[in-house]
């Protein structure tokens, strides 16, 4: 390029703001340079600004506009794909100091598409829709999609459910999903991973059998999302059938992902199979922080924390970093395994050893720790001089320890702190201390408060899977069919003659 038009290039991209003077040298050294002879520089040009710079590109399409008014190739449905792209981009990754809002910008060019009767082009519309719903401007996405309904494709139906997944508009979500006429990869995804967000993991796994059923390939994200599934449900089974599937000689590239992998790992340990857990994170030929976390996690969660804490070493001897959430489980192994010490040491280093502040849940995990070691004074000191406000979790391990030593008085301080009052877990537990040393006045005093509150306890919940098929029990639920409840019944009344 000669040297004149890279001048004129760097002053038409780098300047925040040009005045009409500078716009006609760049124009004139344009000319000279032949570049303008081009019809297709313009949309060249915007192209090369993207993904790495969106905002760089919305700031130049105007500038051209400006320069090469005669062009009569620009701007072009191309051109507004471009844009529209930038602008989806740029709503999701804001510089500083932000510029005008981009739900502005993008309705701009919506209407400059409608006076050049370009909205209607599959590119442009698709671009709208895309460039819409990253600005969580759904009404307008939807509007756009129902009228260019001539021009919809794929991707039309694809970019707007993945939007309605994104803001977890459910019923949306799946009415358009049952609309769609060919359904991808991608929109199989998006439905399940929107399932799984939303904790529906029984309809997350239903999406994935129909996807199976309709011979339609599963990519990454519906095996993550089905393995999420499967852990959250305890489909074991169902699971084991996921990994035979991502393992076989048709598996191709996603046999070694070691996000599969990841999952996998965290699919088995919450379904209690720790060995095969295990048995998939020592096949694995390169493990990362996330494969290493959740490996501790599953030794952790099943009382299995001396290996937990070995295996954090072993982690550090390889030269993995750990990160926040390891941090975490390490911490509640440390305190599920008595090993007060060694929580306090490796709390009390995270700033040197690993470049990282304490945040609530480690401070958490650290008076879970005291408090099972029965330090409940010292855990209450802790939480005392936290830089920011503990939440229901930390005061909860607080009273968690109370209410297995019996310290009533500690649990009124902690009562009086004033954080427990938006938990209902918490003022539950609080209720079951009082009632254990017989103060039947503070009990009601304690559920008045939660009635006036209107805080309401989760129900406890327990799954069963029976041939594949996973079963969830709400404490209270009666909707089952009648031949469980009356096996629940007899269940029940045998455990109440055996306790007697």
């Amino acid at each position: 390029m000669p040297p004149i038009a890279t001048a004129a290039l760097h002053l038409l991209l780098s300047r925040p703001s040009l005045t009409a003077a500078q716009l006609r040298q760049v124009h004139a050294q344009l000319i000279i340079s032949s570049l303008l002879s081009d019809p297709f520089f313009p949309n060249s040009l915007l192209r090369s600004l993207l993904p790495a710079s969106p905002h760089r590109a919305l700031r130049l399409f105007p500038r051209l506009r400006r320069i090469i008014h005669t062009n009569p190739f620009f701007p072009n449905s191309y051109t507004f794909s471009f844009l529209l792209t930038a602008s989806a981009s740029a709503s999701l990754h804001p510089p500083t100091p932000p510029p005008p809002h981009v739900s502005t910008l993008v309705s701009s060019l919506h209407a400059l598409a409608v006076v050049l009767a370009l909205d209607a082009h599959a590119y442009v519309s698709n671009g709208l829709i895309h460039a819409y719903s990253s600005c969580a401007l759904l009404s307008s996405a939807r509007r756009v999609f129902h009228l260019n309904a001539s021009c919809r494709d794929v991707c039309s139906w694809t970019s707007l459910l993945t939007a309605y997944a994104r803001a977890a508009r459910l019923h949306d979500a799946r009415h358009l999903f049952d609309e769609m006429p060919d359904k991808t990869t991608v929109a199989y995804g998006a439905m399940l991973s929107a399932y799984v967000g939303a904790g529906s993991f029984a309809d997350a796994v239903d999406v994935f059998r129909d996807m199976l059923r309709a011979r339609v390939r599963p990519n990454r994200a519906a095996v993550l999302g089905v393995l999420a599934a499967c852990g959250a449900l305890g489909a074991l089974e169902q699971g084991r059938w996921v990994h035979a599937m991502v393992s076989g000689p048709s598996a191709g590239a996603m046999a070694s992902d070691g996000m599969v992998a990841t999952a996998l790992i965290d699919m088995y340990g919450k379904c209690g199979s720790l060995e095969t857990a295990r048995q998939v994170f020592d096949g694995m030929p390169a493990r990362d922080v996330f494969a290493y976390t959740a490996m501790i996690t599953a030794l952790s969660d099943h009382g299995r924390c001396a290996e937990a804490i070995e295996l954090f070493g072993r982690m550090q001897e390889d030269g993995v970093r750990p990160n926040e959430v390891t941090l975490i489980c390490v911490l509640s192994a440390c305190g599920r395994a008595g090993m007060v010490e060694r929580a306090r040491e490796i709390f009390g280093s995270m700033a040197a050893a690993y470049g990282m502040e304490p945040g609530v849940e480690h401070f958490g995990s650290m008076v879970d720790a005291l408090g099972r070691a029965g330090m409940v004074e010292e855990a209450l000191e802790l939480v005392r001089n936290m830089p920011m406000r503990p939440d229901s979790y930390v005061m909860g391990a607080l009273l968690n320890a109370c209410v297995a030593l019996g310290g009533e008085e500690v649990a009124a301080r902690v009562a009086e702190l004033g954080i427990l009052e938006r938990s209902s877990g918490a003022q539950v537990q609080l209720s079951n201390l009082y009632a254990g040393r017989g103060k039947w006045e503070e009990v009601v005093s304690v559920r008045r408060g939660m009635e006036e509150r209107e805080l309401v306890k989760v129900p406890g919940c327990s799954m069963v899977e029976v041939d594949g098929v996973a079963w969830e029990f709400l404490a209270g639920d009666r909707s089952h069919e009648s031949w469980i409840m009356d096996v629940a019944a007899h269940l029940h009344k045998h455990l109440r003659s055996t306790i007697q």
